[in-house]
């Protein structure tokens, strides 16, 4: 994904979906609106014109109404505070910057924009100096590892991203897509497939630890 606000978009829309969904969703828009300019969606469209395309069957999100919402908003700053460009949020700025600046986004919690930072340098090749800023997403499968594994004591943002730093202090959020991978594919909810994990000889296997996770 190489336009800035397309990524923009997708990382709002990751939200309640498969990532596939929400990835796709700027470029499905677009074709429902005709363009994907940032000063025409704030000035002339509403967030109710963005929900119903949204709505529009074959729907492209499960929450239409609260995306629409989001989407907007997200045009209307980027329209009057970014020259209607995201690439202007993470140009020459420092990731503590870029996740602050992202969080101002109606849609985009910490969770979110530490994604997005690690997204970023990963994907489409922003230099970030301080890496060590990058913490990694608290995501419903990393959270499930560090519980069970014994890395973290409490399912809180504060105690899965402190031991992240501890796991690795130089740049806490490139474990980012391999626990989640992993957790996805292997430390699942039910059934987790201990025989293939490559973490399983430094793993406590607390299982009940996440008897009562949630998303």
């Amino acid at each position: 994904m190489r336009d800035s606000n397309a990524f923009l978009f997708g990382l709002i829309a990751d939200q309640s979906v498969k990532a596939e969904t929400a990835w796709s969703l700027p470029y499905k828009l677009a074709q429902r609106l005709g363009h994907f300019s940032m000063q025409k969606i704030a000035k002339e469209s509403s967030s109710e014109e963005i929900g119903t395309l949204l709505r529009t069957k074959p729907a492209l999100h499960r929450y239409p109404g609260n995306m629409g919402r989001y989407l907007w908003s997200a045009a209307e700053r980027l329209t009057s505070e970014y020259d209607g460009c995201a690439e202007n949020i993470w140009s020459n700025v420092t990731a503590m910057e870029i996740v602050e600046r992202l969080e101002a986004f109606s849609g985009i919690s910490h969770k979110k924009a530490s994604l997005a930072c690690l997204l970023l340098w990963r994907d489409l090749g922003v230099e970030i100096s301080d890496k060590e800023n990058i913490d990694i997403a608290y995501d419903v499968h990393i959270r499930r590892i560090f519980l069970r594994a014994g890395f973290c004591e409490k399912d809180t943002l504060k105690d899965v991203t402190e031991a992240a730093r501890r796991l690795n202090p130089k740049f806490p959020g490139y474990l980012t897509s391999p626990f989640w991978a992993l957790g996805r594919n292997i430390c699942r909810p039910t059934e987790p497939l201990c025989g293939q994990c490559p973490i399983r000889p430094f793993c406590a296997r607390r299982l009940d630890k996440t008897e009562n996770l949630r998303a």
